[in-house]
């Protein structure tokens, strides 16, 4: 932890729900709660995908302090937040991999995202 910023790694479990499995070569992008600027995430290891199946993504954030503490109380005390992504993901199958937007916007228990 640091006075000003800090980095926070995360492990993020999702489904993929479609029939095909894809590796996630890196993505990168900002992170908001309740509108307010939380920090810069990154992921920079090779993640399988797998066809309908669950998956566990490690995620590093690296935050701005003084607005996690600003904000970090209310939103965890929440039921709800709004959390927002904004960023590109490399995704791929065997040689061929695009960059991939990735927008998000909703709400979320920050609690159960984090278990």
């Amino acid at each position: 932890m640091g006075r000003k910023e800090s980095t926070i790694t995360l492990d993020l479990y999702y489904f993929n729900p479609n029939k095909t499995q894809l590796k996630l070569k890196s993505a990168a992008g900002d992170a908001w709660i309740e509108n307010n600027f939380l920090g810069h995430f990154t992921i920079d290891t090779l993640i399988h995908i797998p066809s309908n199946g669950d998956f566990r993504l490690p995620v590093k954030l690296q935050v701005d302090m003084s607005k996690i503490i600003q904000n970090s109380l209310m939103s965890f005390l929440a039921k709800e937040t709004t959390v927002k992504i904004e960023g590109t993901a490399r995704v791929g199958k065997g040689l061929i991999y695009i960059t991939y937007p990735l927008r998000y916007k909703g709400s979320q228990n920050l609690v159960e995202m984090m278990k």
